[in-house]
């Protein structure tokens, strides 16, 4: 997980990057955890704290972001890849599916994690991440 630039100082970000965290450990426990009953309540819980993550995400940090000329294409791109994974992580939730799109859900993070959160480090300013803060509350209420 990125750690040099200094985008976990700001509480949206860190928050965020946490609970991807949280994702890729839930990825590594389910491609050891094989078939069965574990693995399923394991890919649930991924499933649930990737819808979550995702409503919270595009509503907070990517509203920012998805104006700015600089980062329309970007957040299209993150946007279009969190609609295919809720796509192909519709009910009913097996380990057998969430293992065939960790790959893509760990490169997406990747993307967030050494791309979009940097740059929106450097282009958000106080003010900026206050909405964020107020809109990512409203995404979860």
């Amino acid at each position: 997980m990125c750690a040099h630039c200094g985008c976990r100082e700001i509480t949206p970000i860190r928050r965020l990057m946490n609970e991807h965290e949280r994702l890729l450990d839930l990825v590594g426990e389910l491609r050891h955890a094989g078939d069965g009953p574990e693995a399923d309540r394991l890919a649930a819980e991924l499933v649930e704290l990737l819808t979550a993550h995702v409503r919270v995400e595009e509503r907070g940090l990517f509203t920012s972001l998805r104006d700015r000329e600089e980062f329309a294409e970007h957040i299209k791109a993150l946007e279009e890849g969190h609609a295919e994974l809720a796509r192909t992580l519709t009910p009913p939730v097996t380990a057998a599916r969430v293992r065939s799109v960790a790959d893509v859900l760990t490169g997406h993070i990747h993307a967030e994690e050494y791309g979009i959160f940097p740059a929106a480090l450097a282009e958000l300013g106080g003010s900026d991440w206050e909405d964020i803060v107020a809109r990512e509350a409203a995404a979860l209420s």
